[in-house]
């Protein structure tokens, strides 16, 4: 098993890039618990902001913190891919469930997400994702993922 220090740069455990790179960095990971904590925010762009004429004060579109959920638990599994000398796979959302948004997030909050595996099937695994704002919940959901077997 590779030594690897959090925190880490997201870039380096998932493929995405530019505008579409929504999470800085995995900062907590728990083997055990399948579980992790990402920092993200600062890497937003207005392309995902409503409102306030996409400056000072706005908003960001609901569907963007579904993405931070994703990509956060794609950082738990691109992780465990580079402690085992694998280059990060690749995973795909599938589904969604019991998405409630407690509040908009404006575009200069930073936001933490935890991500906890729930259930692991094959190549299917259920999480639950909490996006926070310090300490107050504003979203939360649980989220269907594909992880398609890489080749030896």
């Amino acid at each position: 098993m590779k030594k690897l220090t959090l925190p880490l740069a997201a870039s380096v455990l998932i493929p995405h890039r530019k505008t579409m790179l929504l999470v800085d960095k995995l900062l907590a990971y728990d083997a055990t618990l399948g579980a992790g904590t990402v920092l993200a925010g600062s890497r937003l762009d207005t392309v995902f902001a409503v409102g306030a004429e996409k400056g000072e004060g706005a908003l960001l579109e609901e569907v963007v913190l579904l993405e931070m959920m994703a990509q956060a638990y794609a950082c738990l599994r691109g992780y465990e891919d580079r402690l085992a000398g694998r280059t990060p796979g690749l995973g795909f959302l599938v589904g969604v469930r019991h998405f409630h948004l407690h509040r908009q997030t404006g575009m200069n909050e930073k936001v933490m997400v935890e991500v906890t595996t729930t259930v692991q099937v094959d190549a299917f695994f259920m999480a639950e994702a909490i996006v926070k704002v310090a300490l107050e919940t504003v979203a939360e959901a649980e989220l269907k993922i594909w992880v398609p077997p890489q080749d030896k």
